[in-house]
């Protein structure tokens, strides 16, 4: 039986690894006849990341609730389905933004459980080249207004780094990015990428499709080092339908909505806030990371009409309780400046629980 080959694409909040999926999938498809599925992933009931796969025609499926980590028997539930509905050549899957022990918890029992079923290729981690100095020079410390430790940690449980949006950075800060990634983790290979531009697109590509797999042992690093970095970030989630007056413009709704969020907490506080708005005719996605918005993926154009729909998702260093009356304005406020009226609203905001693996690799 031919086994389906398994990608793990980590990464922290908003170094882009929806974009870099998606980009991925369809020129594996496009250009070498693959069959490509993912697998998302986060706290909540109702994942931006699905609706933007499903709007680009990618055959997806969800683990809820929490990390593959904690929930690994649904994570093979969501694989096994993919391949019974359809036998995709790869699976790509794409691990919470501050998942940690990645190796340890996901990638070592995969390859070491199911061998028969699935290939497992390295370990894949991206990191946004313009903050690759930041995210190796704060791996001591944690909390509010301090460092991440959880950048680093993923960073040197890599197989494979890859260095996105390189499109925004010039040559000398690419190649200090490159060197201090190559000296704090020797062993791995590093790939500088740009999802939008295609830059790099191609070579890691192929690594996708060669045959090497994942060798590396787990590091097995005590999760509780992270749960207080992991606690200041509170998790939202928010869904609306909405019927609209004429035209909406689904970029500037969704900008009033990004507006809101960035006036209120600061680009220190951001960690990911994500936007995807569906009509019949057309479909926007924007992120908002630290105070820098972009627009990730636009279908039928800006303007829609009609029933509309509205998923938010944000992790923000902030008490949940405070972050769901900031979502609730930003988007209730901006839907309402459009001139469109809320037919349904639902929401939540948790403080993330901590993870508990299922399986876990310790040290060797």
């Amino acid at each position: 039986m031919q086994r389906t080959r398994f990608i793990i694409l980590g990464g922290y909040l908003g170094a882009g690894k929806t974009t870099l999926a998606l980009a991925l999938a369809k020129q594996l498809k496009e250009r070498h006849g693959k069959s490509v599925a993912v697998i998302t992933n986060d706290q909540g009931n109702a994942l931006v990341d699905t609706a933007y796969m499903k709007d680009s025609g990618v055959d997806v499926r969800e683990v809820l609730g929490g990390c593959f980590c904690s929930h690994f028997d649904e994570f093979i539930k969501s694989a096994r389905s993919l391949v019974n509905m359809g036998r995709p050549d790869i699976i790509i899957a794409e691990p919470i933004g501050t998942s940690t022990n990645i190796l340890a918890s996901v990638v070592v029992p995969l390859r070491e459980m199911y061998p028969e079923e699935f290939e497992v290729a390295p370990l894949f981690i991206v990191v946004d080249s313009s903050k690759a100095m930041e995210t190796m020079a704060q791996k001591s410390s944690f909390g509010l207004g301090g460092g991440r430790m959880i950048p680093s940690h993923q960073v040197h449980e890599a197989e494979v780094v890859l260095l996105t949006k390189v499109d925004k950075v010039d040559g000398d800060i690419l190649d200090m990015a490159k060197g201090i990634v190559q000296s704090e983790v020797p062993e791995a290979t590093v790939m500088a990428v740009s999802a939008k531009a295609g830059t790099g697109l191609s070579e890691v590509v192929d690594m996708v499709l060669s045959e090497r797999t994942s060798s590396k042992a787990a590091l097995g690093v005590d999760n509780r080092l992270f749960s207080t970095e992991k606690a200041t970030m509170g998790w939202y989630s928010g869904t609306a339908d909405l019927d609209a007056k004429g035209k909406v413009d689904l970029y500037d709704l969704s900008m009033r909505v990004m507006r809101v969020v960035g006036d209120t907490y600061g680009g220190e506080r951001i960690g990911h806030v994500k936007l995807v708005l569906e009509s019949s005719s057309a479909s926007l996605k924007m992120s908002l990371v630290g105070d820098s918005a972009q627009i990730d993926g636009i279908k039928g154009g800006r303007y829609a009409e009609g029933r509309c729909s509205a998923i938010l998702n944000a992790r923000v260093m902030a008490p949940p309780s405070d972050i769901r009356k900031v979502m609730e304005k930003a988007l209730r406020s901006s839907i309402e400046e459009t001139g469109a009226t809320i037919a349904v609203y639902a929401d939540s905001a948790i403080e993330p629980i901590p993870e508990n693996p299922v399986h876990f690799r310790s040290g060797q």
